[in-house]
């Protein structure tokens, strides 16, 4: 690809996300989306904040049983 192609390849994705970006900000549909969009997003982060908080606990626990394992707990092979 040359560079008049890339030129023209960035002007076209930069006319698409202003089109999108006026669409979002100046619409009445896109206040609307915008807003869904947020509920989503905030759902979508508690639950990941969630799934990280049960990720500690189960390596806290796994250390912990680790740590009880070398103080003599006796193995089977």
């Amino acid at each position: 690809m040359n560079d008049r192609n890339v030129m023209i390849a960035g002007s076209i994705v930069g006319a698409l996300a202003g089109v999108a970006v006026g669409y979002l900000f100046f619409t009445e549909e896109g206040r609307r989306w915008r807003e869904q969009a947020e509920g989503n997003f905030s759902g979508l982060i508690q639950e990941a904040e969630r799934l990280l908080s049960a990720a500690d606990q189960v390596r806290q626990s796994v250390a912990e049983l680790r740590g009880t394992a070398k103080a003599g707990w006796p193995r089977s092979a």
